[in-house]
């Protein structure tokens, strides 16, 4: 069999009713498909359903869908004359209508999904859905992933970043037909520069995924630290009381100082329970928003790839159509920066909120190291060495600097990303006044007759 030519520069989208009817798309999904516009409209999405996929996959890609979700697939089609080609579909529900935006998959996981896809095949010609189902989560958790949500949002962010590279190789010269001087050419024109500077702004949220998962990380490593020197803390606290039983002299001393260890500590755990809370929820939700940020910026190139091919087609009037898919296109990119937005705001909050749980922590931890201190002083001047008191402050000295360092690298990691978001929330009021913009030229063609 022989592969269609679909080059990494070129982006498809397709939009479908609910029921997977094929309602319009753009030419490059036309070309590649190998049918005339008129044999696609009106039929059903698996027209183009090539036999090596595996059935779950789209069950997978269903279950996303009726739930109101985005969803991203590997799928391999196959064109009118019997071609193959493979994308990487990211489907947007957008009220009424679902819109499937392509791109030629480059990246290494491509490769990865590839033998995953012959397994499953291979588990369905002997077993049918029923069996490849469950291989599909187990293949899954062997590269990793804990769900085919975070599957899907590494393979986008991937294949998004892969292709970046390889477009800088590309010359853009030509983008646009300058000799498109209709009304219609002009108003295209005009979108497509607010169309290039809204990617440009995007683009800056992108280059800050990896920020995101740096935070992300040092959250989610330093929170589990925390739990377990917290939890470290209280058993040395009880080993503490126990020892000062056995002290003759002073053991009411060594029994205060232990009691004020334990309540130190039951109250740093009850912190730093507040503190991983915050962690899960932030993690999860810098999850969302880096899917988020990734869609966007393949919606937006969309968007501008259409606008730019239709100048390239020198089309001269316009159609229902050609409105309709511009709109299409326009909310999903609006309603995807509204959602940016409002993580944001939501992952400030989440980051001040933990802040001052840290600001509490490290004075808990301040007393504690008086304590300690304290507590060497007393065990020097007791005579009775036996129960090795000693020993007991030397290690809680160890737990306190290592509970102050892991504070310490969470403060300063969210400081600076308070600072660099509330930046991008900054950056957001311009995209918005852009996006204004956008809309209001867009709403012209609207009005313009067919």
């Amino acid at each position: 069999m022989k592969e269609a030519k679909f080059d990494v520069q070129e982006l498809f989208f397709s939009i479908t009713d609910h029921a997977s009817t094929i309602i319009t798309g753009n030419e490059v999904f036309v070309r590649i498909s190998g049918y005339h516009k008129e044999e696609l409209i009106g039929e059903f999405h698996n027209i183009i359903r090539h036999p090596d996929m595996p059935r779950v996959v789209f069950k997978v890609l269903w279950d996303h869908l009726e739930n109101g979700k985005p969803v991203v697939a590997y799928v391999k089609n196959k064109t009118k004359d019997g071609a193959y080609y493979w994308v990487l579909a990211a489907v947007f529900p957008l009220d009424d209508h679902y819109i499937s935006i392509r791109i030629k998959p480059t990246s290494p996981i491509f490769a990865v999904v590839r033998e995953l896809y012959f397994k499953l095949l291979m588990a369905e010609t002997n077993g049918g859905m029923d069996a490849s189902l469950p291989i599909v989560f187990e293949l899954l958790k062997e590269l990793g992933y804990d769900s085919y949500d975070d599957f899907m949002s590494d393979a986008l962010l991937s294949e998004l970043s892969e292709r970046k590279k390889l477009l800088a190789s590309i010359d853009p010269s030509g983008k646009i037909c300058s000799e498109t001087n209709t009304v219609l050419g002009e108003k295209l024109k005009e979108l497509f520069g607010y169309a290039e500077a809204l990617m440009k702004r995007y683009s800056q949220w992108f280059e800050k995924i990896e920020m995101y998962n740096q935070v992300k990380a040092v959250f989610d490593e330093k929170g589990e630290i925390l739990r377990h020197l917290a939890r470290d803390i209280v058993f040395l606290s009880l080993n503490a009381s126990v020892a000062s039983y056995k002290v003759a002299n002073g053991g009411e001393t060594f029994g205060v100082l232990a009691s004020d260890i334990r309540i130190n500590a039951k109250e740093n755990d009850r912190l730093i329970e507040h503190i991983h809370s915050l962690s899960q929820s932030l993690s999860d939700t810098l999850n969302e928003l880096i899917f988020t940020v990734s869609a966007l910026s393949i919606q937006i190139e969309m968007l501008t790839y259409f606008i730019q091919e239709t100048l390239h087609c020198n089309v001269q009037s316009v159609s229902s159509e050609l409105k309709e898919n511009i709109d299409s296109l326009i909310r999903l990119v609006s309603l995807y920066s509204e959602r940016m937005s409002a993580l944001q705001l939501k992952m400030d909050c989440f980051i001040q909120e933990s802040g001052k749980y840290l600001d509490q922590l490290e004075q808990q931890v301040m007393y504690l190291g008086y304590i300690q201190v304290y507590g060497i002083i007393e065990a020097a001047s007791n005579n009775d060495e036996t129960v090795g008191f000693g020993g007991i402050f030397s290690q809680l000295k160890g737990l306190i600097a290592k509970t102050s360092d892991e504070i310490a690298a969470m403060q300063k990691m969210g400081t600076n990303f308070h600072t660099e978001n509330r930046n991008l929330m900054r950056e957001a009021d311009t995209i918005g006044m852009i996006l204004n913009q956008f809309r209001a030229e867009s709403d012209g063609i609207k009005r313009m007759d067919v």
